[in-house]
């Protein structure tokens, strides 16, 4: 090769160099204070765990204690349900005895007053004969009287 393409290829080569030196030592630079905030920020992160973590603790601590409440809540729920199921079928029970019980008397009351107006029937009966009779006996006298003055 000659000495004039050498030339070129040395002076290509060393501005190569000293361009890719600038270009490495200005991210280098950038770089080098981009890590520490890096690292600066990435211990303030983990400095925060900690404190997040206790507020996680703390927050499940609260959620267990609500789950906790809301189970014993739904279990008197259930206690209350079953108690009123119980309570109403001893009511439904009752009821019906007392609807029974009123039916029965309901038809005793009916046979008592069937009953009494038989005999308040009857009673009027015997008194309406009875008057009938002494009516019908004056009558006879009379007619009697009336025919036997007449002959």
């Amino acid at each position: 090769m000659p000495k004039s393409i050498q030339g070129y290829f040395i002076r290509v080569f060393i501005s190569t160099c000293i361009l890719f030196t600038v270009i490495l030592g200005s991210t280098a630079n950038a770089a080098s204070a981009n890590i520490f905030s890096d690292i600066y920020n990435g211990w303030e992160r983990v400095s925060e765990l900690p404190g997040e973590v206790n507020a996680l603790q703390e927050s499940y601590k609260q959620t267990l204690e609500q789950l906790n409440q809301t189970s014993a809540q739904l279990g008197q729920a259930q206690a209350n349900v079953e108690a009123f199921k119980a309570q109403n079928d001893q009511l439904l029970a009752q009821n019906q005895k007392l609807t029974e019980m009123v039916s029965k008397l309901q038809s005793e009351q009916d046979a008592r007053t069937a009953t009494a107006q038989r005999i308040q029937t009857m009673v009027i009966t015997i008194v309406a004969l009875i008057l009938g009779y002494f009516l019908l006996i004056r009558v006879m006298r009379w007619g009697m009287r009336r025919r036997s003055g007449r002959l």
